[in-house]
């Protein structure tokens, strides 16, 4: 039983991430009408940054029109860094299929072990980001896991501040006690105790960032900030959210980065919401182990799925785009077995 909690548990946080950026999505396009000049303003913002190559999104229009399937890549960057020069912490897939009602995510552990496509070393897949930039990132995760990428949405972790503060906190389940430094880097200044408690939005950062005390190590600090995301989710939907919209924009302006126009928003909140109501996950298995990486001129810790896996996860993925309608199942070996 206990077992079964913690893969609940891990199934939900694993989702955070993908719900928290389909929830701002979301809430923009419903509440639009209400807030049409903060929305505008707003939506200049998260798409000025847009590459130009990414920009011309007509395709994915009548995509939406037509109400067929389509995916997302979503990638959580580190707070640590700057620009492109973040790594990205979370990197999700979603496909969203209306006439189905249903999503299914995909996360890729941070550690798989790729060849980048720009300089053909090895590295952790956080690093395509930093290397190619997010139009390489989504050029990259289309081939490796052979799908199309519809839409993307980058979040800065650093942002939690003033997104916590927004939704007046946050409440945590922290697994131990610990101390951690503040923003301005004052040793001790965050004191975080076990168990549940509310956390502003400082203290939902340092929450969200603590490393080196923790026994799992970085394991550990993905499964807090995917903690953190659900409680921000939590409170996102709640009443309280509609009256402080302005400051949640706000909060999320500098933060967010998506090529999806607000009437692709609007669209999609009123006609895909649906399929967020079934959400399954698409897993990998893989095994870990250290291997010396030349640029590092060392060993590291890295993550390889097994190959058979990662077919059956695109297949899984490309007969939900319906890309593989008239793929026979039995081709591929337990297909159930891929979701939780």
């Amino acid at each position: 039983m206990r077992s079964d909690k913690h893969k609940n548990k891990r199934k939900w946080l694993k989702r955070s991430v993908l719900i928290l950026s389909l929830l701002i999505i979301t809430t923009i396009g419903i509440i639009a009408g209400y807030y049409a000049n903060e929305v505008r303003e707003f939506l200049n913002d998260v798409n000025k940054d847009t590459p130009e190559e990414l920009q011309d999104t007509s395709i994915q229009d009548k995509t939406l029109r037509d109400l067929q399937p389509i995916s997302f890549l979503i990638a959580g960057l580190d707070a640590e860094g700057s620009g492109e020069s973040r790594r990205s912490d979370s990197i999700i897939i979603a496909t969203v299929n209306p006439e189905k009602e249903s999503t299914k995510l995909l996360s890729i552990p941070r550690d798989t072990l790729v060849t980048l496509p720009e300089s053909k070393i090895q590295e952790k897949f956080n690093a395509v980001y930093p290397e190619v930039g997010i139009s390489g990132l989504i050029t990259f995760v289309q081939d490796y896991l052979d799908i199309p990428i519809s839409f993307y949405t980058t979040l800065n972790f650093e942002g939690l501040v003033d997104l916590v503060d927004s939704v007046g906190g946050i409440t945590v389940n922290a697994p131990f006690a610990f101390t951690v430094q503040d923003s301005n880097e004052t040793s001790d200044a965050i004191i975080i105790e076990e168990g549940f408690q509310k956390l502003n939005g400082e203290e939902a950062l340092g929450y969200a960032r603590m490393r080196k005390q923790d026994p799992r190590g970085d394991f550990g600090r993905q499964e807090r900030q995917r903690e953190v995301i659900a409680a921000v989710v939590d409170e996102l939907v709640s009443l309280n959210s509609v009256a402080n919209f302005t400051d949640i924009l706000n909060a999320i302006r500098p933060n967010l980065q998506t090529n999806m126009s607000g009437q692709q928003m609007i669209t999609f909140a009123s006609n895909y919401m649906s399929a967020a109501n079934n959400i399954e996950s698409v897993t990998l298995s893989g095994e870990a182990s250290y291997e010396y990486i030349e640029r590092y001129n060392r060993e590291l810790y890295v993550w390889n799925p097994y190959e058979e896996s990662l077919k059956e996860a695109q297949h899984t993925l490309r007969e939900h785009l319906n890309l593989d309608s008239n793929v026979n199942e039995e081709d591929i070996e337990n297909p159930d077995e891929l979701i939780e």
